[in-house]
């Protein structure tokens, strides 16, 4: 069916869920416009507040799909959002964002204004850099000199200069908190085995698999903000060894040479060097993890 599925992949955020669910409710649509709202949780959430959203989406006209999930993991979670939804657009917002009124509207608008798109992601509020830091991003491998560009060793730094743009772009990547596809371009989605809990890296990988069916794009007029709560997130050192792991396995995917891991190998280095002046020692230990895997993987 022509219409938006809008995804929210949760666990244990009431507050936030229900503040993103609430922005939901002023969009500037047209009657015709067909939405459903699709939450997959890996929490529980209570049956006095489902019972609250499907009445706020009710109101205005969205459908309203729960699937409370049992093998946890946000990639699992985008795995089975498709599977349910029944739209030809599926949107994936995080719980903890907020959009504007005009967010749907200028969406789909997007996608008519190019017939050969197949996603369509945004921005995130407050996502910048400095002029140095900026610098720092490029010479440690984490940012691209393009915006709709990968780094060398395969980081999404570059989407901190999306805000500066002027009109959409083509893009090789979205950000998670804010991406759109195509169903027909995710649809045969499976899971991963290195993809678990957070999945940091899930939606590089997804963007990849989609640009096999037609061109990524960013709209700077998408902006939303992501607040970017703290509740219910993995502990620091599982997240910065995954973050490393992860882009492993993305550069293995990519069919990187030797050119990817050794840029790789020197971010994981600059990241270790960041965190010691905050003894940040739960991160340190978890790049340092990611090091082992970098050399066993492909250096030696």
């Amino acid at each position: 069916m022509q219409g938006l599925s809008v995804v929210i992949c949760t666990r244990n955020r009431v507050q936030d869920l229900t503040r993103c669910i609430h922005s939901m409710t002023n969009q500037n649509l047209s009657a015709h416009h067909n939405i459903e709202v699709i939450i997959v949780d890996d929490g529980d959430l209570p049956m006095q507040q489902l019972d609250e959203y499907q009445s706020i989406l009710d109101e205005n006209g969205y459908s309203f799909i729960y699937y409370n999930k049992k093998n946890p993991g946000l990639w699992l979670s985008r795995v089975k959002a498709v599977e349910l939804a029944t739209m030809d657009t599926i949107l994936f917002l995080d719980d903890d964002v907020e959009i504007p009124d005009h967010y749907f509207s200028t969406l789909l608008q997007t996608y008519r204004d190019h017939p050969d798109c197949v996603g369509v992601g945004g921005v995130a509020i407050g996502m910048t850099n400095s002029f140095l830091g900026t610098i720092r991003c490029l010479l440690s491998f984490q940012q691209s000199l393009f915006s709709g560009k990968l780094s060398l060793s395969g980081q999404a730094g570059s989407m901190y200069n999306w805000h500066k743009a002027r009109r959409t772009f083509k893009t090789e990547f979205q950000h998670g908190c804010n991406m759109s596809f195509k169903k027909e371009a995710i649809q045969d989605l499976k899971p991963v085995p290195w993809l678990k809990s957070y999945s940091v890296g899930e939606d590089i990988l997804m963007s990849r698999i989609a640009l096999n069916k037609g061109q990524l794009y960013i709209n700077p007029e998408l902006k939303l903000i992501h607040h970017e709560s703290p509740a219910s997130r993995d502990n620091l050192e599982d997240v910065a060894y995954t973050r490393v792991l992860n882009h492993v396995h993305l550069l293995k995917d990519k069919k990187s040479g030797p050119i990817g891991y050794l840029a790789l190998l020197w971010t994981t280095l600059y990241l270790i060097l960041r965190e010691r002046p905050k003894k940040n020692y739960p991160a340190i230990k978890g790049y340092k993890k990611g090091l082992k895997q970098i050399f066993s993987r492909q250096l030696i």
